[in-house]
């Protein structure tokens, strides 16, 4: 039988209720999941440890300083937002996570969450500990490698317990760091065991031949009269300890060990989703994704049309419920193995839900897109209770979908801005942008313009006397007079322009021409980009004063 067959409770799906009519089936994934699903339920949020995840509904930022009162239901989305954004870009999750109090900021407690909580795909906690570009995930590594036991364990199993808590990054270089980080603590814990070895480095040498070898091994890419055999193995070790061989017996053990038991990371909701992929037949969406997770699962008849009767169980349905889709299956029952054959999948994102209820389909739910209610599709539950259950999670999911929407459009637009008033920035340890010196400016000491990449730049005078760089994008024919801050940015005025308030009475078409600021100042940047690219003095392009634009 099929996992989800398994999970069905048996006594739910063949009892009545105490007025004869049949209990339908709804089944919350947290109820009969491996632990790797348990935790994403939203009634799941547990404490970890004294610094991170508190389940109590007042929480305190990475400063201590503590933020309104959430409700409940509020603060669960949130976590689950959080862990959303981490499987998505780790970066962003952690930054989220911390801002809202369910961690604090230093790498020890950041490190101590990637091990002990649920919800974060291995995939993505390989990546944000084996990016070489962050210091701060430098130091997370560190203390994540510090937090795991490998005393009294040789170099093959105790790796295989560092890997089982993310999955191998493919850059050979994240692999390296990574391997780097497990000869440290592996000598750190087995000051014995390392005898054997003439130098240490040596570990991280063997560690790296064993991922390699794993690879080999149990990549199905590779063909079985090409995998690499025992004697290539130890072939391949010779003189890596100071020039000598590691002991043979040691090496055999190694071999033997790995290729009986692939490498693999523990469990986590992309497994889950994977297995149920594998039962799906038909053209299908990607379903496991590193932040897709299953919800619940709910049995429902389609109603074609609203307006006929159908025969009972005649479009029966199986809805899997993901944080983020609603697939809709029909089951294909077999002798061995029970699958799925793909009808619809639906997005959340712009979803609504309503209840309705007619004589033939008393227990009706229409799924509409907005905000032109355009019908997706219609079920019938089985009973009141499936039908509460089932909309109950699906409205959450889609609040919860919403607000990713919201915090993706958030960051987007925070980056347009950034882009449009070109103020350079500088991630700061957690990944987050801040505001920094343009790094290759040089500045013109006679002129008022700075040039950055080629780029003409205006200075602008900031809050508190800081002085950043505004770039300006200059046409024949447009100003872009946006400069992020508004009030303490430049302000370009026009003046003497045909019809402008300003400037008091109707100039001539001629002189409003020959008095444009816009035209003297494309006369300015033509010049400037002019003596440029003969490599003159840039004072030579300079306007004269009766010409120059007032700034």
């Amino acid at each position: 039988m099929s996992l989800y067959d398994n999970l069905l409770p048996r006594s739910q799906s063949r009892s009545s209720s105490e007025d004869g009519v049949p209990h339908g089936i709804y089944h919350d994934m947290a109820d009969g999941l491996p632990p790797c699903g348990s935790t994403f339920y939203p009634q799941r949020l547990c404490r970890i440890d004294q610094n991170i995840g508190r389940s109590s509904t007042v929480t305190r930022a990475a400063g201590g300083n503590p933020h309104r009162q959430l409700d409940g239901a509020h603060r669960k989305r949130s976590y689950r937002i959080g862990l959303n954004l981490f499987n998505k870009k780790p970066e962003r999750g952690i930054r989220y996570l911390i801002e809202h109090g369910f961690g604090e900021s230093d790498a020890q407690s950041v490190a101590r969450f990637l091990i002990t909580r649920k919800g974060l795909s291995k995939q993505m906690i390989g990546e944000y500990l084996g990016n070489l570009q962050n210091e701060f995930n430098m130091q997370v590594l560190e203390y994540f490698a510090a937090e795991i036991d490998l005393s009294g364990m040789p170099v093959d199993v105790a790796l295989r317990k560092f890997q089982s808590y993310f999955r191998m990054p493919g850059e050979a270089q994240k692999i390296e760091r990574l391997m780097e980080a497990f000869g440290q603590r592996y000598c750190f814990c087995n000051q014995l065991e390392i005898g054997r070895f003439r130098n240490p480095d040596t570990v991280f040498i063997l560690a790296f031949a064993i991922i390699m070898l794993n690879t080999d091994l149990h990549s199905p890419n590779v063909k079985s009269d090409r995998k690499m055999k025992l004697e290539d193995f130890i072939k391949n070790l010779r003189g890596i300890d100071n020039g000598y061989n590691i002991d043979r017996e040691y090496l055999v053990g190694i071999y033997e060990r790995v290729k009986v038991h692939e490498f693999e990371p523990a469990t986590d909701h992309v497994t889950t989703v994977l297995k149920l992929e594998r039962e799906i037949i038909g053209k299908r969406p990607i379903l496991s994704l590193p932040h897709r997770r299953i919800v619940c699962y709910c049995r429902l008849h389609e109603i074609p049309d609203l307006s006929k009767k159908e025969k009972p169980g005649l479009h029966q349905r199986e809805v899997f419920l993901f944080n983020d889709l609603l697939v809709v299956t029909k089951l294909l029952p077999r002798k061995k193995n029970t699958s799925y054959s793909f009808r619809h999948a639906f997005p959340l994102s712009g979803m609504d839900v309503t209840l309705f209820e007619s004589p033939y389909y008393p227990f009706g739910i229409q799924l509409l897109t907005k905000p032109d209610d355009k019908l997706l599709i219609a079920f019938n539950a089985r009973n009141e209770h499936d039908r509460t259950r089932f909309c109950e999670d699906l409205r959450e999911a889609m609040q919860e979908t919403n607000e990713m929407e919201g915090i993706r459009i958030a960051d987007e637009l925070q980056k347009h801005h950034y882009h449009r008033t070109s103020d350079y920035l500088i991630a700061d340890p957690m990944g987050s942008p801040v505001l920094g010196s343009p790094a290759g400016s040089r500045k013109n000491s006679e002129t008022d313009y700075v040039v950055h990449n080629g780029d003409v730049v205006v200075p602008s005078k900031r809050a508190g006397g800081n002085f950043g760089a505004v770039k300006r994008t200059l046409s024949n024919s447009m100003l872009d007079l946006s400069a992020g801050e508004a009030a303490t940015a430049t302000v370009l005025r026009r003046r003497g322009s045909q019809g402008s308030l300003d400037s008091g009475m109707q100039s001539t078409g001629a002189a409003s021409r020959e008095s444009s600021p816009l035209l003297a100042i494309s006369r300015n940047q033509k010049r400037a980009q002019e003596a440029m690219r003969l490599n003159l003095p840039a004072k030579a392009a300079l306007l004269s004063n009766a010409d120059a634009t007032e700034v």
